[in-house]
């Protein structure tokens, strides 16, 4: 383009009239401009830009777009050239003025710019990171996704860092004739790139098929972005993957879960996160069954509560720590256990009680909640237990087998079962701590011992088969 000439092709008048044009760049420093001057009227004469390393051609102060641009000259005329920092196309470069088509592979780093245009690239299909590549997203950038099969795939040795700012976030959208739930598939992490790190950004109207965030074995960490009107779930962990950061976060009118996880993780509350007009409001926790040794699992408190869809367990010598003030719910007919060699530090308080309920408000809508443990370590104080005990385990609480050295104190057994609390033995009560417990609605008896006992040295039992008490100190006093 800067060889570009003035073309002399029309036709002069008769009499010597000039006219002056000039040409100028927005930016001297980001493009120049060729092909102002002196012409006779009527002649034809081409105006070019060229942008700088870095920075590519937008517009014509007269609005036009060519690049090089035609004109007549009938008048004087002063025209702009207007460069705009960032360089287009897929991975970068492509023609100015336009949003910048997106597809394919891309395998080196690469800066997606702002182009100073309404939407800047559009990502046609899916668009796969692959080797190292690094893909920036800087400040004020728009991205449009051209239908509900297109998306971007980052491998698991790439990475993807979008790096927008609270006056400038980056935009991720579906196409502009089509701004509703779902209009563009989603964005899914392999990678564990210390660089995947997304601030200060907005995903509208995404989620085609499950979700728009999926991080699928990766890590992510999430600052100041905003989630909002996903046709499925917002952020999806799978196989592992793990939120390094949740900050800040907003997750808004989803059509079905605002997070969904296949296992617990300590970043799943995250710092001062909001979770709005979602279908169902609540963290979705499909993993059940904590088992590693010696691992220690937190749920830390959310702003809305945990749903885990096939119970918990916790099995052998792992632990599970659960903050005050969290609130889990399970699922019809699910229950939760917790294993004797297993150890669960469940501390409320009495202004932040845990509380353990059923996904409905419904007398007997899950079946039980099972204390094996022989830790000295298990405590469950300022507990809330609601909608527990189905009419097939008629109990609510069950300290089973050989439980003893837990703690058990200050509460809460809300339920309609037949039996509050059942203890398989008797024995065990000589080693729980318990005081201060109050159990409601229990129809049979507030607790049942289900086995009879009979003291040392005596031949007829103290606590008959079945014999109900009114609390575990009772049952305490009987067999002293």
């Amino acid at each position: 383009m800067l060889g570009a000439a003035v073309l002399f092709t029309g036709c002069k008048k008769d009499k010597d009239e000039k006219f002056s044009v000039t040409a100028t760049a927005n930016n001297p420093e980001w493009g120049v401009v060729v092909g102002g001057g002196e012409f006779d009227e009527g002649t034809e004469i081409v105006l070019a830009a060229t942008a700088n390393e870095g920075y590519h051609f937008v517009k014509w102060s007269n609005e036009l777009t060519d690049n090089p641009l035609k004109l007549v000259v009938t008048k004087n005329e002063s025209l702009i050239a207007y460069f705009a920092e960032g360089n287009g196309g897929n991975g970068g470069n492509g023609t100015p003025g336009e949003a910048q088509t997106l597809s394919g592979t891309i395998n080196e780093n690469v800066t997606w710019k702002d182009l100073g245009l309404d939407v800047d690239y559009i990502i046609d299909g899916t668009v796969y990171l692959d080797g190292n590549a690094l893909v920036t997203v800087e400040a004020g950038v728009t991205i449009m996704f051209a239908n509900n099969g297109s998306g971007i795939s980052v491998g698991a040795n790439a990475g993807f860092k979008i790096a927008g700012t609270a006056e400038k976030p980056a935009l991720f959208t579906g196409p502009t004739n089509n701004q509703n739930p779902g209009s563009w598939d989603g964005i899914r992490i392999d990678s564990k790139r210390s660089e995947n790190v997304w601030e200060y950004a907005t995903f509208e109207n995404g989620g085609a098929y499950s979700t728009v965030l999926s991080v699928v074995g990766g890590t992510v960490a999430i600052k100041n972005c905003t989630i909002n009107g996903a046709l499925h779930n917002g952020l999806s962990l799978y196989e592992g993957g793990k939120l390094t950061a949740f900050e800040n976060t907003k997750i808004m009118n989803c059509g079905s879960c605002p997070i969904h996880s296949d296992m617990i993780s300590d970043c799943l509350a995250g710092t001062n996160n909001t979770f709005e007009n979602n279908a169902k409001n609540y963290i979705y926790i499909r993993d059940y069954a904590l088992n590693e040794e010696n691992v220690t699992y937190n749920i830390k408190k959310a702003a809305i509560p945990y749903f885990f869809s096939d119970g918990l367990e916790v099995w052998n010598k792992s632990t599970l720590t659960i903050e005050a003030g969290t609130q889990l719910l399970f699922s019809l007919y699910t229950h939760f256990w917790a294993d004797v060699a297993a150890t669960v530090k469940a501390e409320g308080t009495a202004d932040n009680p845990i509380v353990f309920a059923g996904l409905e408000d419904k007398n007997g809508y899950w079946n039980e909640f099972g204390i094996y443990c022989k830790t000295p370590e298990t405590v469950f104080n300022y507990c809330t237990f609601k909608n527990v005990g189905n009419d097939d385990s008629n109990r609510a609480i069950f300290f089973g087998g050989e439980s003893k050295s837990f703690t058990f104190k200050n509460c809460t057994v809300n339920t309609a079962t037949k039996y509050g609390i059942v203890i398989d033995n008797a024995e065990s009560t000589k080693t729980i701590v318990s005081e201060n417990n109050k159990i409601e609605g229990a129809t049979d008896g507030k607790v049942v011992v289900l086995n009879e006992y009979t003291k040392e040295g005596e031949e007829d039992p103290c606590i008959t088969e079945n014999q109900t008490f009114d609390s575990i100190e009772a049952v305490k006093n009987a067999i002293k």
